[in-house]
C-alpha cells in the first residue's frame, strides 16, 4: 500500500500575514508542492503524465484550518492518496507541527485530462497504480464541492474547451443585482501568476478568493472550499465577487446553508466567485471564525 510522504518546511516571514499567522496562499503552496513531489515519487507526476499525453488538473478542494503556524516555526506537510471516486483522484493533505499537532487538513480532488481531446478520463482506467489507501481523512467532515444556484448568474464556459475565446462580458453597472454578489476587486493575470503549465496557479485562485472576504477584527479563515471551473491564462481580466451567506440566507440554497452550518464554531460564511473575462473560473465557500484554537499539550 502507498505510504504517506512528508516534507519539512520552516515558515518564513514572507509566508505570514499581519500579526504573524501563515497565509492561506502559503498553505496552498505547501500543499501543492508536497502533492506534486509525492505524485512524482509514485511515477504519476506531471512530466510522467505529459509523456502519456495526459495532464493533472485540480478540480475541487476542501481545506479545514484549526490554527496557523508563525514565522520561524518548523512544520511538516504530509500527504497520501485516498483512491478514485468517479472521475476524481482524491488526495489528503495535512500540516502538522513537530509534536504532531494538526494545523490544517484538506481533501483535494483532481481530474485527468487527455491533452489532445481535452476530455476527462477516469483514474482507474488510466493510472499505472492503484491509489486506494486505508488511511483516515485528516477531518471526517471534509467533503469537496460547492453547490449553489447563485453561481448561475455568471456565464459558464462551454464544455468542449476550457480556453474558449469569447467576447468580454459586460459586468452589470449595479453589481449588487448580480444574484446578490458584489464585486470586491479586479486585476489582470500577469507573468508572476503563471505556473509551469502555462496558466494561473491554483494557489493564486485561493489567494484571491480569500482576499475578497471581509473578515472582521479577530476573525481568521477556517474553511476554504473551492471548485476550479476554468483555466486562466496570462492577460485574463479577473474579477472577484462575494455574497454573504449569513445576511441574505433567503436567497441562498439550502445546501449552501447546510455546508456552512457544519462548522460548529461561531463563524461567518461567504460565497465567493472568480470570473475571467466575465466567465466563471472558480466558485467557493469561505468561512471565518473568531474562535482561538489552542494546541493540546
Amino acid at each position: 500500500m502507498i505510504k504517506p510522504l512528508e516534507i519539512h518546511y520552516e515558515v518564513r516571514g514572507y509566508d505570514c500575514g499581519y500579526g504573524g499567522p501563515l497565509k492561506p496562499f502559503a498553505l496552498a503552496n505547501f500543499f501543492q508542492e508536497t502533492a506534486g513531489v509525492h505524485a512524482t515519487v509514485l511515477g504519476i507526476g506531471m512530466e510522467d503524465m505529459w509523456a502519456r499525453g495526459l495532464t493533472w488538473m485540480l478540480s475541487r478542494i476542501d481545506i479545514r484550518i484549526e490554527a496557523m503556524p508563525r514565522t520561524g516555526q518548523r512544520v511538516i506537510a504530509r500527504t497520501w492518496p485516498v483512491g478514485a471516486k468517479k472521475i476524481y483522484a482524491q488526495r489528503c493533505l495535512e500540516l502538522l507541527d513537530e509534536s504532531g499537532f494538526r494545523y490544517a487538513g484538506a481533501l483535494y480532488e483532481y481530474i485527468i485530462v487527455d491533452m489532445k481531446t481535452r476530455r476527462v478520463v477516469r483514474p482507474e482506467r488510466t493510472l499505472p497504480i492503484d491509489l486506494t489507501t486505508d488511511y483516515p481523512l485528516p477531518f471526517v467532515d471534509l467533503s469537496p464541492g460547492v453547490e449553489d444556484a447563485s453561481f448561475g448568474a455568471f456565464p459558464q464556459a462551454t464544455n468542449n474547451s476550457m480556453q474558449d475565446k469569447k467576447e468580454p462580458y459586460a459586468e452589470p453597472k449595479n453589481t449588487l443585482l448580480l444574484n446578490g454578489f458584489s464585486e470586491v476587486f479586479a486585476l489582470e493575470a500577469r507573468t508572476r501568476h503563471i505556473d509551469q503549465n502555462g496558466h494561473v496557479n491554483n494557489a493564486h485562485f485561493i489567494n484571491w478568493l480569500c482576499d475578497a472576504v471581509p473578515c472582521a477584527d479577530g476573525e481568521t479563515i477556517c474553511r476554504i472550499k473551492v471548485d476550479f471551473v476554468r483555466e486562466i491564462l496570462k492577460g485574463g481580466k479577473i474579477s472577484v465577487w462575494i455574497k454573504p451567506i449569513h445576511t441574505i440566507s433567503n436567497s441562498i440554497s439550502e445546501n449552501a446553508l447546510k455546508q456552512a452550518e457544519k462548522i460548529k464554531a461561531p463563524h461567518s460564511s461567504w460565497l465567493s466567485a472568480l470570473a475571467c473575462d466575465g466567465i466563471l473560473a472558480a466558485q467557493a465557500m469561505i468561512t471565518a471564525t473568531n474562535l482561538v484554537y489552542k494546541k493540546s499539550k
